[in-house]
């Protein structure tokens, strides 16, 4: 697709990412001033599967398009446009979100200041609540799938654009839905719930738990289960298992933070989903309160302007 116009509008530039089930390129929209888009095409392979597989892999792709064009939570990405190409192949146009993943971000040398940390959780949290309130649960919440970048006010804006995992939240556990694979669970196992790695019921809490996994990971430095194998294996092991979670305490690897913070952390990451906080928003409100001595307050004009640019979807 590279250097091809699809639809007349949108001139290919680079592939920006390749998954199992979409491509993602960068292109230029002409009809709007060459404005920079993220195009994300159903994947190739799907061209050469059985016809019914290739029309539901579809249909999954267009519904993602559907679900996050009717969010309006300032950390999700606009969608500008969907269609379809001449091979059958759906794709969605999506704002671009310039920046640096939250992987890469955690990855690095530097990492992210206490109040950075809170201000990106808050926002993040704010669109899963969003989510959750449609009765969707996103299934997939990592940091691969969210991009930072810095604001004209020197703040973090959190964009999330990956919605192909999401699913309606159902009283039905996740072993008895179409398509379960015990070896190969819904997911990122390095973030995954236990519930999902089980095959339990899963809902909003699942999510909250995977924010947490976060949390704890752009605190500590480290992700929240330890484990000798390498793979998603071991990782599933020990989802499923009986030990403490996480494997170490955020005490013991930040004896800087207040105690308050890891009882909070510890019970977002709570194996029984019932010991969890009641929602995300309630987690990450927490945690902020157990930071509030730690982290110094924003100045409150600037905190006036983000709430009121928020109102009007603008991320500040």
């Amino acid at each position: 697709m590279l250097g091809g116009v699809v639809d007349g509008d949108f001139e290919v530039q680079t592939v920006i990412g390749q998954g199992s089930h979409a491509e993602v390129y960068r292109a230029m929209q002409r009809s709007v001033g060459n404005r920079v888009v993220a195009l994300k095409v159903l994947s190739r392979h799907y061209l050469n599967i059985p016809e019914s597989d290739f029309r539901r892999a579809a249909q999954n792709l267009v519904r993602e398009g559907e679900l996050l064009g009717s969010l309006h939570a300032a950390c999700f990405v606009d969608v500008y446009r969907t269609g379809v190409l001449p091979d059958q192949r759906p794709y969605i146009a999506l704002e671009f979100a310039e920046g640096k993943t939250l992987a890469q971000v955690s990855s690095g040398t530097t990492r992210l200041r206490l109040d950075q940390i809170v201000d990106v959780l808050h926002e993040w949290a704010e669109g899963l609540a969003e989510l959750h309130a449609r009765g969707f649960v996103h299934r997939d919440v990592t940091p691969a799938n969210a991009v930072l970048s810095e604001t004209v006010f020197g703040t973090q804006r959190v964009q999330v654009y990956d919605f192909g995992t999401a699913a309606p939240a159902t009283g039905r556990p996740d072993r008895f839905r179409t398509g379960y694979d015990r070896d190969r669970p819904q997911g990122t196992p390095a973030y995954m719930s236990p519930e999902v790695a089980s095959g339990n019921t899963v809902d909003a809490r699942s999510d909250q738990y995977q924010i947490a996994a976060i949390a704890y990971e752009l605190l500590t430095g480290v992700r929240p289960i330890a484990v000798a194998g390498p793979g998603a294996a071991a990782l599933l092991e020990a989802l499923r298992g009986t030990a403490p979670l996480p494997s170490r305490s955020v005490s013991e690897l930040r004896p800087d933070l207040p105690a308050s913070v890891q009882e909070v952390v510890h019970k977002a990451l709570s194996r029984v989903p019932d010991a969890r906080f009641e929602g995300v928003q309630h987690f990450v409100q927490a945690l902020e309160a157990a930071v509030a001595g730690v982290v110094p307050a924003a100045p409150q004009p600037v905190g006036l302007l983000r709430r009121m640019l928020s109102l009007v979807g603008v991320g500040a």
